[in-house]
């Protein structure tokens, strides 16, 4: 875990599967107020994002989902990909 004194919360270094749309991504850190994930596609900074995130082995033969509205508040190069950070503003368990 990383703590940064800019942030209010603690970044973990995980890798979870991020659903936006039918795009399967995977991130590279999640807080409980941000996300950060690596994507093909370029992001509006400032713009909304609504996605998905996956947790597969959470409970024992029972995934678990929560969507999420969020908004870009960063997008960096990343490795010839779009680095993407976002302020996740609500979360809902799904299913």
């Amino acid at each position: 875990m990383i703590f940064d004194k800019a942030r209010s919360w603690q970044r973990i270094h995980v890798e979870i599967p991020v659903y936006i749309g039918q795009e399967k991504l995977v991130s590279r850190d999640v807080s409980r107020e941000g996300i950060y994930f690596l994507s093909d596609h370029l992001f509006a900074e400032g713009g909304d994002l609504y996605f998905s995130l996956g947790f597969n082995f959470a409970v024992p033969g029972k995934p678990i989902k929560f969507g999420c509205q969020g908004e870009v508040v960063r997008v960096e190069h990343c490795n010839g990909k779009f680095g993407i950070a976002a302020k996740i503003n609500s979360l809902q368990f799904v299913h």
